[in-house]
């Protein structure tokens, strides 16, 4: 009797973890620049996705600027012709608001914030120049899409991970 208790706790236990699960959204289409510039502006530079730990991705991430002052952080990847193609899924125009830029500094780089340990790279860092000053670094935070399809880093290395989206407000706006 006790073994059949057992047995049976055992594949309840089973039964309730399988089904806690859920599935993984579906992957976004990598389309050409061409085909994301109307909605979300020019490419204005390009870095790399933090990484959280030794299994991170190094993909890639560009940085457009819309219209409206919106900048937005956009996987991107290079086709097996060498296009460079970015990642935009449905549900991104809509999204949150992740994070804001000075107004009126010009964003001239992308870098990832060092750590001082090597379980991965910091946050995602602009490189910005104001109308007058120094040069200087500034962290930004990015956020995971939820509803449908989602952009996912390369198959190789590491496991399959899903790749942030930044959009981040000029100041100026947020007043």
């Amino acid at each position: 009797m006790l073994l059949r208790q057992r047995i049976w706790i055992a594949a309840a236990a089973v039964a309730l973890t399988a089904c806690a699960r859920r599935p993984d959204p579906p992957r976004a289409s990598f389309v050409p620049l061409a085909d994301l510039e109307p909605t979300y502006g020019r490419l204005i530079t390009a870095g790399n996705h933090p990484t959280p730990n030794q299994n991170g991705t190094g993909d890639r991430l560009g940085l457009f600027l819309d219209t409206r002052g919106t900048i937005w952080g956009l996987p991107l990847t290079i086709s097996p012709g060498g296009a460079v193609l970015g990642c935009a899924p449905p549900a991104l125009h809509d999204s949150k608001i992740t994070d804001t830029y000075p107004a009126g500094a010009d964003i001239i780089g992308a870098t990832n914030e060092p750590t001082g340990w090597r379980g991965g790279t910091g946050k995602l860092e602009l490189l910005l120049r104001p109308p007058h000053g120094a040069i200087y670094w500034r962290a930004v935070n990015g956020a995971s899409i939820t509803p449908g399809p989602v952009c996912w880093a390369q198959e190789s290395p590491g496991p399959p991970q899903q790749l942030q989206y930044y959009r981040l407000a000029s100041e100026a706006g947020q007043n």
